[in-house]
């Protein structure tokens, strides 16, 4: 009962550092399962496993909140049921590898459960914050953690309980193979509601070509999203250099260019509510992460302070946790952070629609180049070094991948705020609202190429269906089976995730349904077709 408590506590811990602080990512199963061994005795154990599969999961990460498999709770499941098996570390290793990957797979059913109810928690925070009820807000935030690590903790302590019987087997073998079908299909389709909610915020009527130059750098061209992020880049700058109808850069009188930021703006804040707003984002950033508004409520909770102080007036300091409420969705360790502090910035200057509008321009290019540095990059190498180590029987391997987790990552987000802060205040001090828009145009031209290459990466969904073809060889009719994907593929690559996301964001935009109520179109549409067989997130391997 210890054991399986202990293990339990550990999950919930590994959930929350992914979800919020990153210290040692421990989200990662090289690092879940490594403690597993740990905590049950069996230190070997839980490297070889937790090794084994954080090379399975290499470069597998939630974007956008994609469903993956629960590798987390896999590596911790898997040491617990190696660790009562009998026999040499090699064949318990074994043992818990093969019970790990199929439970990370089984139990990734049920991360948009937790999801869709944090969604639904979502609403009750904006009635407080319509109130102005900032206690409230913070309590909604701290409570959406509970449904995340529930789905995690529930599992892994019924299967360190059942580790010495034949429980977990039981279980698995009970639910149809058909629904945990669906429920991957459905998770793997989601996503598509994010980005809807995104284009509908954004001037996709007059910047809607833009996604093809990510579209085909992707699907045609083969491009990693850096690459197309660069691509974005070059064409946001052609956008911003070429434009001649805006008003030029505008230095108010009697100041210096070179002046330092605070001779233009009025400091209002202290560092103290600086500190205040930074921890709150480091600690807790995605623990109310939804389907909805995805980062959305952690910005809010993270920016309330510095609302408070600016606004004293409650209509005002009411608009500016509304404002903050809306969707928002980037790259957590770079992005987020410069995206925080310059909103902050551009509060205090008093320019609370600049700060909205540059959060929102800078959402999606943060989240498409610093997710792919973090974690497409730098984490493949950080933890296939770790693991490498690991699988020779070396503590080095998790402790190297802890450290190169915690230090850096804790740097470049403090580096990040204050940079974005103190530059903020400097733009809101010396450039006119037209210099501010080509830079915001700017960022909204990179967002739109990233977005292109995104949208068919993400929301993964092929069709599984055939038909009968027949065919003349030789003078003799010959019948073959032909996937109707390849046809489709010949058509376009990724047509259907392309068309996903154009039904969401028609049923979203144009429909004006809620996206709780699209929500539900979707995850019922995934489990219809995924238990039918008709659709599924990837191409079965041929033979």
């Amino acid at each position: 009962m210890l054991v399986a408590l202990a293990l339990t506590v550990w999950a919930i811990y590994c959930t929350y550092d992914g979800l919020g602080p990153f210290l040692i990512y421990a989200q990662r199963p090289l690092i879940a399962g490594s403690v597993a061994g740990l905590i049950t005795g069996h230190p070997l154990l839980g490297l070889l496993i937790g090794a084994t599969l954080e090379l399975a999961a290499l470069g597998v990460y939630t974007y956008g909140g994609a469903t993956i498999p629960d590798y987390q709770t896999g590596a911790i499941v898997g040491t617990a049921l190696a660790a009562g098996a009998a026999g040499a570390p090699a064949a318990q290793a074994a043992i818990g590898i093969g019970v790990g990957l199929p439970a990370a797979i089984l139990l990734s059913a049920l991360d948009p459960v937790g999801k869709m109810v944090t969604t639904g928690l979502v609403h009750r925070a904006d009635g407080y914050a319509a109130d102005g009820n900032a206690r409230g807000l913070a309590m909604i935030h701290w409570v959406s953690l509970i449904p995340w690590v529930a789905v995690r903790a529930v599992p892994t302590f019924l299967a360190a309980l059942a580790a010495s019987g034949g429980l977990v087997k039981d279980i698995t073998a009970s639910i149809p193979a058909g629904f945990v079908q669906g429920m991957t299909l459905a998770g793997s389709l989601l996503p598509a509601v994010g980005f809807a909610l995104l284009l509908g915020m954004m001037e996709l009527s007059r910047y809607w070509y833009l996604l093809l130059i990510g579209f085909v750098g992707f699907a045609y061209l083969h491009l990693p999203v850096l690459g197309i992020a660069l691509i974005g880049v070059a064409v946001a700058m052609l956008f911003v250099t070429l434009k001649r109808d805006e008003p030029v850069l505008v230095v108010p009188e009697g100041t210096d260019e070179t002046s330092p930021a605070e001779s233009t703006v009025d400091p209002r804040l202290t560092k103290q509510d600086l500190r205040r707003v930074f921890r709150r984002y480091f600690w807790s950033s995605q623990i109310s992460w939804n389907y909805e508004r995805m980062q959305a409520l952690g910005f809010a909770y993270s920016m309330e302070p510095v609302l408070r102080r600016l606004y004293p007036e409650k209509a005002d300091y009411v608009a500016g946790l509304q404002r903050h409420l809306q969707f928002f969705n980037t790259s957590v360790l770079i992005g987020g952070p410069l995206i925080l502090g310059s909103s902050v910035a551009l509060e205090e200057a008093g320019t609370p629609k600049s700060a909205a509008s540059t959060k929102v321009a800078l959402m999606g290019p943060m989240a498409g180049i610093g997710d792919t540095v973090v974690f497409a990059l730098y984490n493949s190498i950080v933890f296939t070094m770790g693991a490498s180590w690991a699988l020779q029987g070396n503590w080095l391997g998790p402790a190297f991948a802890a450290v190169m987790v915690l230090v850096p990552y804790a740097l470049v987000r403090r580096w990040q705020f204050g940079f974005a802060y103190r530059e903020g205040k400097r733009l809101a001090g010396h450039l006119a609202a037209g210099a501010l828009a080509r830079v915001a145009q700017g960022a909204t031209v990179l967002g739109f190429v990233v977005l292109g290459g995104f949208i068919p990466s993400i929301v993964k969904v092929v069709t599984t269906l055939t038909y009968r073809q027949t065919t003349t060889v030789q003078g003799q009719p010959v019948t073959q089976s032909v996937a109707i994907q390849d046809r489709l593929d010949e058509l376009l690559p990724f047509l259907l995730p392309v068309l996903v996301t154009a039904g969401v964001y028609l049923l979203t935009v144009k429909a004006r349904l809620r996206p709780v109520w699209v929500i539900g179109i979707v995850v019922v549409a995934g489990v219809v077709l995924g238990w039918l067989g008709w659709f599924a997130p990837s191409a079965p391997a041929k033979s």
